[in-house]
Formats: C-alpha cells, sequence, structure tokens
C-alpha cells in the first residue's frame, strides 16, 4: 500500500464546499472495509479515516486490542464477502486461511459429548483465519480502487454541518496536521465499540441514542500455539462450550495460517481465566473434556496471553433519534455483541447490505438517515436476541429486565428446548448440520420449531 501517496491525495481534497462526489467512512476495521466498498459503486471518491497507521503485513494494530482474539466469519458473511469481492476466498487462501466445513469440521463439545459430524460435504463453508490477515486481504483489495483511499493517523473530533444541520464532514485532528476538515455528501460511522458519534451528536444540540446493556461479565485470554508436526486433527474449529446456567467455562481453538493455532479460554460472570502460562494451562484442565488441555500441553506456545473483558452486547438506539441527514451509524458503533457467538463479523457484513439497498438510485427515502437505522435496526434484531437470551440465563449477567410470569414461562420452556435440540446434535449428524445453517445466518431460526423438526428433538 503506497500510504503517503495516497494520504497526499486525500488531503489535496479538503475543501469543505466540494462534497458532492466524496464519502467518508470512518474507521477501518472489518466493517468500515466493506462499508467503503458498498459506497464506492455511489461516490466518486470514499475515504477511511483510521487513527492508527496500518500495517503493510497482517499485523496485530495497536488501535484494535480484540485483534489478537479469534474471529469468526460465518458462511453468511463470507458469501457477502464473495459478492462484494468476487475471488476473494482464493486470495485469503493463497495468503494462508484454511477453508472449513462447519457441518464436518467444527467440532463442539457440550451438554456432555461432542456433536455428530457430517461425512457428506455441505455448503456450510468458510474459511478460518486471525482478524489480521482477513482485514488485510480485503485492504489489499480496496486499495486497487481508484475511488477508495485511506487517510490514516487521523482522529475525528466532530461533525461538519450547514445552515439546515445537514452533515457535510467532519473534523479531524493530528499530530502532524493539527485540525484539518475533510468534507464528504455522506458519513459513515464504522468506528466500532469507541464510537465517539453519541458525543458529536450532543456538540450539536441533539440527543444522543439510547442504550441498552447486558453485560455477561465474560473475560477471555488468547494465546497463539504451533501446532505439533505430527498432529493432524480432523477438526479446523473446536469448542468446548459453556452451559447456563452453571458452566461458566470455554475452551476454542481454531486452526489459522501458519500452521498455528489460535486458543481462547473464557469464563462467565467474572470467572476469568489467569494470564500466566502456568494458571492458563490449568483453566484449560478444569474443562469439561480433556482433550483441549492435552492438545494445547503438547504444542509450542508462540505468542503472550491477551486478555480481552470488553465483551457487554451494547445496543445503541439510533433507529429511535432524530439524526442530521448526511450521517448513519453501523456495525458494532450500533449494535456491539458478545464475541462468544461470532456474530460481530457477519453482522458488519449484512450491514452493509442494508446500506446498499438504502442507496439503491430511486429508493423512495434515499439519504433520509432515520429511515436507514430503522432498516438497520430489524437487521439487527435476530442476532442480538440470539446473544442476549443466551447470555440472560447466566444468573451474573447485568441488564436483565423482571420479566412477568408468562414471559418466565415461556421462556423456561424456550430455554429447554433449545437446550434438548443441542443435545441432540450429539447423536443426530442432520441435527447438527440443521443447527450449523441457523446459526451461520442461511437459515430461518423458525424452522428448528418445524413440526417435523419437534418431533425429532422431544422423540428422536
Amino acid at each position: 500500500m503506497d500510504t503517503l501517496q495516497k494520504t497526499q491525495r486525500v488531503e489535496a481534497r479538503t475543501n469543505p464546499s466540494n462534497n458532492e462526489d466524496q464519502a467518508v467512512v470512518i474507521g477501518g476495521s472489518i466493517a468500515g472495509l466493506l462499508t467503503a466498498r458498498v459506497l464506492a459503486d455511489h461516490f466518486a471518491e470514499v475515504v477511511i479515516i483510521e487513527r492508527d497507521r496500518l500495517p503493510e503485513q497482517p499485523e496485530l494494530r495497536q488501535g484494535v486490542p480484540q485483534s489478537a482474539q479469534p474471529h469468526v466469519l460465518f458462511a453468511r458473511g463470507y458469501r457477502i464477502l464473495e459478492e462484494l469481492f468476487p475471488g476473494i476466498g482464493g486470495e485469503l487462501s493463497k495468503a494462508g486461511a484454511l477453508a472449513i466445513d462447519w457441518a464436518r469440521e467444527f467440532y463442539r463439545f457440550g451438554y456432555g459429548g461432542w456433536n455428530a459430524t457430517t461425512s457428506s460435504p455441505s455448503d456450510i463453508v468458510s474459511v478460518t483465519c486471525s482478524r489480521p490477515l482477513l482485514e488485510w486481504v480485503i485492504r489489499q483489495r480496496l486499495c486497487h480502487s481508484p475511488r477508495v483511499r485511506f487517510l490514516e493517523g487521523y482522529r475525528v473530533n466532530g461533525l461538519l454541518t450547514n445552515a439546515n444541520q445537514k452533515v457535510t464532514g467532519v473534523s479531524l485532528h493530528s499530530k502532524g496536521t493539527g485540525v484539518v476538515q475533510l468534507p464528504g455528501k455522506l458519513v459513515v460511522d464504522a468506528s466500532g465499540r469507541g464510537s465517539q458519534a453519541p458525543h458529536w451528536l450532543k456538540s450539536l444540540g441533539l440527543t444522543p441514542p439510547e442504550e441498552t446493556v447486558i453485560n455477561p461479565f465474560l473475560g477471555y485470554a488468547t494465546r497463539r500455539y504451533q501446532a505439533p508436526q505430527e498432529f493432524q486433527p480432523d477438526w479446523k474449529v473446536m469448542l468446548i462450550s459453556q452451559s447456563p446456567p452453571n458452566n461458566t467455562r470455554l475452551g476454542y481453538i481454531a486452526q489459522i495460517e501458519g500452521k498455528e493455532w489460535i486458543v481462547t479460554l473464557g469464563g462467565y460472570g467474572r470467572d476469568f481465566p489467569p494470564l500466566d502460562g502456568q494458571g492458563f494451562l490449568e483453566f484449560a484442565h478444569s474443562l469439561p473434556s480433556p482433550e483441549f488441555y492435552q492438545m494445547i500441553q503438547a504444542a509450542k506456545p508462540v505468542s503472550p496471553i491477551y486478555a480481552h473483558r470488553a465483551t457487554a452486547n451494547r445496543l445503541r438506539h439510533y433507529e429511535k433519534t432524530p439524526l442530521p441527514e448526511g450521517f448513519v451509524v453501523l456495525g458494532d458503533a450500533v449494535c456491539a455483541l458478545c464475541p462468544v457467538y461470532g456474530q460481530g463479523m457477519t453482522v458488519s457484513a449484512t450491514s452493509v447490505l442494508v446500506l446498499r439497498d438504502w442507496l439503491h438510485p430511486g429508493g423512495k427515502k434515499a439519504y433520509c438517515s432515520l429511515d436507514f437505522q430503522r432498516q438497520l435496526a430489524k437487521n439487527n434484531s435476530l442476532p442480538w436476541s440470539m446473544a442476549t437470551t443466551q447470555d440472560l440465563r447466566f444468573p451474573t449477567t447485568a441488564g436483565r429486565n423482571q420479566p412477568n410470569w408468562l414471559a418466565r414461562r415461556l421462556g423456561k420452556l424456550l430455554g429447554g428446548y433449545t437446550e434438548r435440540a443441542l443435545q441432540r446434535t450429539n447423536e443426530d449428524s442432520a441435527m447438527h448440520t440443521l443447527i450449523m445453517e441457523v446459526g451461520h445466518q442461511l437459515k430461518s431460526p423458525a424452522v428448528l420449531y418445524h413440526p417435523q423438526v419437534i418431533f425429532r428433538v422431544l422423540v428422536g
């Protein structure tokens, strides 16, 4: 990436009055990158503002502390990625990412046993790799777009508006240049959990969005290992699952590029895994299946242990907030989910499809910010419900409302049915495949309540 050249070309266009053909994306992670790809079909130039200096190789970034943690790209997200960047799967494979068939190569231990896998190939396919590698490959594709530019090392201070309070760009700051203004007909905040959009709105005299926070107090500890040369497992990803309300611990291993494993331990309700090597192993040994401990004990650690505890589910209700025209928010800046369910990158991918539809020429309410946020809220409602429903089954989770008798009864029935369905996956490969299709957002959860499926779950 010719960063200097790209930065100079962006800085040459900082005239606030010339914003008709320029869009601005705040944040250069997955949501921001995919947003830029969609905007490039509608604007002559798209500028991605990133406070970090972006690495020239797939490396961890200081401004993204969670990048060391495992990230899952669901099959739905992978399909969207291929739609936006045709052929990118081959580029990911060339860079070291591994293809995974989730019906055959995902092993999950829960409710006393391992899931049954199918021997036949399925279409529940994506890749497993580190987040830095995935971001790097997407960035390389965007760097070849004549319409996309990266502006690195800048922090957004606020939104620029005209007399009608329509957003016309952003105010930026960097150590080298001080405060500058960047114009934009449309500004998209994709800056993640740390989004400052509520403060920007407040500084304009507008009401910030209300928030719903459900915090399971989940803590992660992650370390990379070099896989033993003689070890050739059938799985690509292994999960020792938590089981609410009492089993708070989990373990996750994924094969990634460089013949390495990314190994994560987690604990709900502040049952945080230790950050020293011996304590890390002892925590792994406490998991209900010994295979996890045995595998990492035989492998060689090749990284420090990275902690991550910013795992609360946080929903900002922009769909109920009057927004200035020309400004929208998406990704984790709106709906940040507990990462244990692996939905984040796929939800960001589906969000940019909402953005694409909203921008479609001829749309009756095109460029109405509130209309976009309402459409996005509908898109986010199911993954939000799936994550928080499970987290609320732990009694230590904060943010729960006191349900009435009927809601408690219904919740207990649905929770029991879900547990029974997951138990069935230990002996029924077809049920495992169906659960994977729902989990990877390829099928609606409603299929789990089809009479034939209910009979299979309850009777067998």
